[in-house]
C-alpha cells in the first residue's frame, strides 16, 4: 500500500494559538506513522467568502487559494479539522472553508475532529460532526479535545506544547483510527469496489 496522505486544516486566526499547537502535534504523530501531511492554516492561508456560483464545482473558483485548498483536499486519503471553540461552536474561518468545498472532496474519507476551549469542551466537535455528514465524509470516533492546562506556555513567540498525558494517550487512539479507516475506505475512494460489484453483475 502507497504512503497515506492526510489534509491537516487549523482554523484559529490566533497567534501564538492552542488549536495550532494541537494540530501540530497530530501532524507530528501522522508523521511518525509514515503518513504525508499537508497543511492549511487558515491564519496563514485564509479563502475568501464562500461564494454559492461554485458550490457543485469549487475546482472552477477564481481565487488560487480556494483551487489549491480544492486540490489538496481531493488529494488526501483522510482530513483532520481542528478549531476553538467559539460560542459554543468552531470558528467561522473553518466554516467558510468548508463550505469552499463539496461532497466531492470528503466523499469515503474519515475525518478526525479536533477542538480548543474550556474544559476540554466537545461543542466544536459535535458541530462539525454535523457538517462533516453532511459532505459525505466519515467522521472517527475519537474526538481529540483540551484546554490550556494541557499545555506548556508558548515562549519566545513559539506555540504552546501540548503535554497533558491522558490527551497524548488520546491522540494515539485518535491517529490510528484516522489512518485504519482512511485504510480500510480507500478502495471506495478509488473505485475498487465500484468496478468489483460491476463484474459480479456481468
Amino acid at each position: 500500500m502507497t504512503e497515506l496522505r492526510v489534509l491537516v486544516v487549523t482554523g484559529s486566526v490566533r497567534k501564538p494559538s492552542y488549536t495550532t499547537a494541537l494540530a501540530t502535534a497530530v501532524g507530528a504523530r501522522l508523521s511518525t506513522d509514515n503518513a504525508k501531511v499537508a497543511w492549511w492554516d487558515l491564519a496563514e492561508q485564509p479563502v475568501p467568502i464562500a461564494d454559492p456560483a461554485f458550490h457543485r464545482a469549487p475546482e472552477n473558483h477564481p481565487d488560487l487559494a480556494v483551487r489549491r485548498l480544492v486540490k489538496l483536499t481531493d488529494a488526501a486519503d483522510a482530513i483532520v479539522l481542528a478549531s476553538p471553540l467559539y460560542h459554543n461552536s468552531f470558528s467561522g474561518v473553518l466554516k467558510n472553508a468548508l463550505d469552499c468545498l463539496s461532497m466531492r472532496q470528503f466523499q469515503h474519507k474519515p475525518v478526525g475532529l479536533a477542538s480548543h476551549g474550556r474544559q476540554r469542551s466537545t461543542q466544536a466537535v459535535d458541530q462539525l460532526r454535523t457538517v462533516v455528514r453532511g459532505l459525505r465524509g466519515v467522521s472517527t470516533t475519537t474526538p481529540l479535545c483540551t484546554m490550556d492546562s494541557d499545555y506548556l506556555p508558548a515562549v519566545n513567540g513559539g506555540e504552546p506544547c501540548l503535554v497533558a498525558p491522558d490527551i497524548v494517550e488520546r491522540l494515539e487512539r485518535f491517529v490510528t483510527e484516522l489512518l485504519d479507516l482512511a485504510a480500510a475506505l480507500r478502495p471506495l475512494r478509488t473505485g475498487t469496489v465500484a468496478r468489483t460489484r460491476a463484474e459480479r453483475v456481468q
